[in-house]
Order: structure tokens, then C-alpha cells, then sequence
């Protein structure tokens, strides 16, 4: 009877873990997507040791502070994106801040339909070249916030078999120029 109530247990807090676990990753990956890519460490520069949670700031544990608990059991890559976030949430603004929360508000508001539809682009944006990736990145800083509104709006307007159209046409457009590029 012990046996089972403490294996129930261990269920229950390994469901709470992968739940936080999932929705971090998630949310760091939200922030990425949406523009704040100085959130997420790069690859290249990630370091494989573990962080101990007392080498954190301050400031980064209260940032994390809802992670604490779970923090030595979390991937190390994970330990070091979230570090890294912190420290960048801690660098900002208060108008960044609030558009960060802004945001993550209205992802927190959409559909599963919808969710899952940020999510697939997000693993998309991820498989391009890291060149791309940043270039993307750059176009759409570069664009003024009414072009920024009408392309959100346009996005807005459009049911998710056009999304898909347009995307399938963008991907082909870029599969073209990367062969293009390479003398293919």
C-alpha cells in the first residue's frame, strides 16, 4: 500500500516536471519566434556543464524561481537557455518587459488549433539554416510597425488552408534561392 502511494506520488511530481518543463521550453521558444532571439542562447555557444542553481544571480533566481525545484533535473542546453533568458529579461525595459508579457498573454488566449499552429511554425523556423534564420529576423526588424500591422493583418484575414498555401509558396521560394545560391 506504501509502495503505491509512493509511486503515485513519484507520477504525479514527474507530470508537474514535464508540464513545467514543457511550457518553459515552450515560452523561451514563443519568445524566440516572436522576436526576442537574444532570450535563447545559441547552440554553438552552449557549454556542457550543468548550472548549479547557487551560482545564479539573484536576480536570475527570481527570475526562475519557478523552475527551482526542477532545476537540477533539467537538460543542460535547458539550464542554459533559461540563465541566459533571465539574464536578458533582467537587462530590459520595462516596455520590452511588458511586451514580452503581452504577448505570452495573448498566446495563453489562442485556440489549441491556433497554439499548435505557433508551435509548427516555430519547429519550421528552426529547421532553416542558421543564416536564414537571422536574416529573417533582420527583414522583419527592419519594417516599420505599419508594415509590421498589415502583414499581421493580412496573416489574420487569411483561413488556415491560405496559411498553409503561403507557406508551402514561401518554403519553395526559399528552397529556390538556397539552390540558387549553391549553383544547383
Amino acid at each position: 500500500m506504501i509502495e503505491l502511494s509512493m509511486a503515485n506520488k513519484f507520477a504525479k511530481k514527474k507530470r508537474e516536471l514535464l508540464k513545467i518543463t514543457a511550457l518553459l521550453n515552450f515560452l523561451v521558444n514563443l519568445m524566440f519566434i516572436i522576436g526576442f532571439s537574444p532570450l535563447v542562447a545559441h547552440a554553438e555557444s552552449v557549454d556542457n556543464h550543468a548550472i548549479p542553481w547557487e551560482s545564479l544571480s539573484q536576480q536570475q533566481q527570481e527570475t526562475l524561481a519557478t523552475v527551482k525545484d526542477q532545476w537540477n533535473t533539467l537538460p543542460v542546453e535547458r539550464q542554459q537557455r533559461l540563465s541566459n533568458g533571465a539574464e536578458k529579461w533582467a537587462s530590459m525595459n520595462p516596455e520590452q518587459r511588458e511586451r514580452i508579457k503581452d504577448r505570452l498573454q495573448r498566446f495563453k488566449n489562442l485556440s489549441p488549433e491556433e497554439k499548435a499552429e505557433v508551435k509548427a511554425r516555430m519547429r519550421e523556423f528552426k529547421k532553416l539554416p542558421p543564416k536564414e534564420r537571422k536574416a529573417l529576423r533582420e527583414r522583419w526588424k527592419n519594417l516599420s510597425p505599419e508594415q509590421k500591422n498589415q502583414f499581421r493583418e493580412r496573416i489574420k484575414g487569411m483561413s488556415p488552408e491560405q496559411r498553409k498555401e503561403l507557406r508551402n509558396k514561401i518554403q519553395q521560394r526559399r528552397q529556390a534561392r538556397r539552390e540558387y545560391m549553391n549553383g544547383n
